[in-house]
């Protein structure tokens, strides 16, 4: 029987989703944006934090893209899933399923 399928740390799932969810409020609203100049820092410009917010999900959609192609190539299980996580957590989904690729062709 396999082992069951590896996930990020639980570190770097929290990471990820407090770090693109804080670029996501402070993208769009301006309550939170106001707080941000007034307790954080003023330095950074808001284009700025959404030129990051949209870089992010670029490279995260093309991640997913690779997944899907990877997942659908290599035969494993569940390549929707493959392609949904990696589009939320990055990169360590693409090692995770290399890994998984792997198990599946030998």
């Amino acid at each position: 029987m396999r082992a069951p399928i590896e996930r990020p740390s639980l570190a770097w799932r929290g990471f990820v989703i407090a770090g693109i969810g804080s670029l996501e409020v402070l993208s769009f609203s301006d309550r939170a944006w106001e707080w941000w100049e007034d307790n954080v820092t003023d330095t950074v410009p808001r284009s700025t934090v959404r030129a990051m917010l949209a870089g992010t999900v670029a490279l995260h959609l093309t991640e997913s893209l690779v997944a899907r192609r990877w997942a659908h190539n290599g035969g494993v299980a569940h390549p929707r899933a493959w392609t949904r996580t990696t589009f939320v957590y990055g990169f360590p989904e693409l090692r995770l399923l290399r890994r998984e690729i792997a198990a599946v062709r030998s």
